[in-house]
């Protein structure tokens, strides 16, 4: 009995129970204003998911630029991190040539088998200030890594224009293999920026681009509308930019052409972000017609048919912060979404939180609450029962810190329902060990009198 006791008192101080646990924060703190944007699964050459790519931006030191005190000669620069599972950085790709080059997507790239073989960079680019800009310089730089973080290739979209591609998406055919890539963005045509639809083959070569002949239009969001796994158009939100803005879902098909309007006038709601579905697509973003108490603001999901006609919505009940992004990810099983997870912040007490939804869009639970005083969560992924979150931690006002702002690569059980503070963890092991030292100790004072009566 006394050797039990003994053993599950060094394992109670070697391996704390997890409720006891925090989640597990990993920041490449090295450079400043760090800020991860994008985390998705790494693969290794044999196709295997082995880690986690993250990507974001930071501020490059120059000591005599500092020195000079100008905001306007800041030197911001991009970089792209390989983690392991369990946080450990495998490789570092940075970039940087001009005054502050910014990533607008990361994604994967192809071999013709449609396996993964690296990652593809597409960079917004700014320029230095009084340089002359014209309307021919490429605004957006390609950049292809391997999957080893070695630099491929580097080269302007082609576009002929200047441009901001804004959303790349890879299209695939049935047989799983890559077909294409179509995206959106906006060229500078005689000074006045035109929304534009592009295309590109699999070595992203432009196949086509096709400007929108209004003006004051933008695109802000594109998803292919799936017939089971074959991509039949795309539906796109387009957004007037005027006094007040009017959205818009439009309907392209496979080559870019338009193909009707599917939705007009959705002012009724707050926000507004497409996702992907088995069948047709989904809409979704916050809205004030809840159920809740006046002035509190949800969740809402729309899913619209191959039609385009909406098949069901379904309405939050939680209280969401408007002023904070919101974001919807998908798990799949057997080729099918199977499931949905929605992030957002709960105004109620600044929380981050993760819920699931099945796929109907309806709520089953809540798998992740965050204390995130110190983080500003950019994005984050599921992988099986784990979650990776990716952003910023920050240095509060009233603390002492050796940093303004850092890299956040985050890795969380989904058992781990509510972080617990260190006073708190701590409070809870040091109770513990004193009551199981008391057992300990009051069995030794019985086994010494026993053996003495003896």
């Amino acid at each position: 009995m006394k050797k039990i006791i003994i053993i599950f008192v060094i394992n109670l101080i070697i391996c704390p129970v997890d409720a006891w646990a925090k989640d597990t924060v990993f920041s490449i703190n090295k450079y400043k204003e760090e800020t991860l944007s994008f985390v998705m699964e790494s693969y290794n050459k044999d196709n295997k998911n082995d880690g986690l790519i993250v990507g974001g931006s930071y501020l490059k030191e120059d000591k005599e630029k500092e020195e000079e005190d100008n905001n306007d000669n800041k030197d911001y620069q991009i970089i792209v991190v390989k983690y392991s599972k369990i946080g450990k950085i495998l490789w570092k790709y940075t970039y940087g040539k001009t005054k502050e080059d910014k990533i607008d997507e990361l994604i994967y790239t192809y071999n013709e088998n449609g396996i993964v073989d690296g990652y593809l960079i597409v960079l917004e680019k700014t320029y230095d200030v009084g340089e002359s800009i014209a309307d021919n310089a490429s605004g957006t730089t390609l950049i292809k890594l391997d999957l080893d973080g070695k630099l491929v290739w580097e080269k302007d979209s082609t576009i002929g224009k200047r441009e901001r591609i804004k959303k790349l998406i890879p299209i695939f055919k049935e047989d799983k293999t890559l077909d294409y890539y179509i995206g959106i963005g906006s060229v500078k045509v005689d000074g006045k920026d035109k929304a534009v639809r592009i295309k590109y083959d699999r070595d992203l070569n432009l196949i086509w681009e096709k400007e929108l002949e209004e003006e004051s239009i933008i695109y802000t969001d594109i998803v292919p509308i799936y017939n089971e796994s074959k991509v039949e158009a795309f539906a796109l939100l387009k957004e007037k930019v005027e006094d007040t803005k009017s959205i818009s879902i439009v309907k392209i098909d496979v080559e870019g052409n338009d193909s009707g309007v599917i939705e007009e006038g959705l002012e009724e709601y707050d926000s507004y972000q497409l996702s992907e579905a088995d069948t047709g697509f989904l809409l979704y973003g916050i809205t004030s017609d809840v159920k809740l108490k006046k002035g509190e603001k949800s969740y809402y999901i729309l899913k619209y048919n191959l039609e385009g006609n909406d098949e069901w919505e379904s309405i939050g009940e939680i209280p969401i912060d408007e002023e904070k992004s919101i974001q919807l990810l998908h798990t799949k099983k057997d080729n099918k979404i199977n499931k949905y997870f929605l992030q957002y912040i709960n105004p109620v007490d600044s929380k981050l939180e993760v819920i699931e939804l099945d796929i109907d869009g309806l709520f089953q639970k809540k798998i992740k609450k965050i204390n995130a005083d110190y983080y500003t969560i950019e994005n984050f992924l599921i992988d099986g029962d784990t979650l990776y979150f990716v952003g910023q931690i920050n240095c509060q006002d009233d603390d002492s810190c050796d940093y303004d702002s850092n890299s956040l690569f985050l890795i969380s059980d989904e058992d781990k329902v509510i972080e617990v503070e260190d006073s708190d963890s701590t409070n809870i092991i040091v109770i513990t060990m004193l009551i199981v030292v008391g057992v300990v100790g009051l069995f030794l004072i019985k086994r010494k009198r026993s053996l003495n009566n003896n």
